[in-house]
């Protein structure tokens, strides 16, 4: 049986490639001028729409940005990349970037958290919760939007501090008996409202990463639930993995295809 193989890549991420390549390998320089939607329609002989998702993923990655009236330029900025099997704070983070870490205060409330926060967080029908939300900056530029929900008995300690100036978890071991555990947290694609585009300076529908965490304390107390926004273009993750071999006991083993001529 004679097998026809087509390539299924979509036209536009054959120009993201080749596009991304150029700018990896050196072909641009940081604050080069980028080729504009035309001309880049002109040399792939596509539409403007085909052209336009190539680019969306260069600005997605940071490699080029937009300057409204000038046209398109390179950055080549990277990522700054964060070990999602590492539990970091944010002012870590920032520092191990060379970055300064700052916040804006946005809310802090004390009271009844809702249901499905309240089930997360295993409490009781008279629990109540701390709920921070802060705007979290890089060298001044916005990066993450956290909104976190802490157990109340746990974070009332900490509430007499300025946790506009202060790291949280800095206070916590600084000023507590406290210390964190593990943490069990997932990453989902999702679109920044008008409101996160006002907060983060980023259009509406722009890309951003939802990390949701639930992080306990070291005797295995439930300590905080956040849905926190990160930006895409700035921040990234990364996963190490262990090897297959180490968990593929866990099957039956590989499955076998054969295909027979007929």
């Amino acid at each position: 049986m004679d097998i026809i193989r087509r390539d299924m890549t979509p036209r536009y991420y054959k120009i993201y490639e080749e596009l991304h390549n150029s700018l990896t390998e050196g072909k641009y320089k940081e604050g080069d001028r980028f080729p504009s939607e035309h001309d880049l329609c002109l040399r792939y002989q596509v539409s403007r729409g085909t052209v336009r998702e190539a680019m969306k993923l260069l600005f997605q990655e940071g490699l080029v940005k937009r300057e409204q009236g000038r046209g398109s330029f390179v950055t080549l900025k990277h990522k700054i990349e964060q070990n999602a099997g590492r539990l970091m704070g944010f002012t870590e983070l920032m520092s191990r970037h060379g970055k300064k870490a700052s916040a804006k205060l946005l809310e802090v409330r004390t009271g009844p958290p809702p249901e499905p926060i309240r089930s997360i967080l295993g409490l009781k029908a008279s629990a109540e919760t701390v709920h921070v939300r802060r705007l979290r900056f890089g060298d001044d530029e916005p990066l993450i939007i956290e909104r976190s929900y802490f157990v109340q008995a746990l974070f009332e300690p900490l509430l007499k501090f300025d946790l506009e100036q202060e790291s949280i978890y800095e206070v916590l071991y600084r000023e507590t008996h406290l210390t964190l555990g593990t943490a069990q947290q997932s990453i989902e694609a999702v679109s920044a409202s008008p409101s996160d585009g006002r907060l983060l300076k980023i259009n509406p529908g722009s890309p951003l990463l939802l990390i949701k965490r639930l992080i306990k304390t070291e005797s295995g107390e439930k300590f905080q639930y956040s849905e926190d926004l990160y930006r895409s273009d700035k921040l990234s993750f990364t996963i190490r993995t262990m090897p297959y071999d180490e968990y593929r006991k866990d099957f039956a083993g590989p499955i076998g295809l054969a295909a027979k001529d007929e």
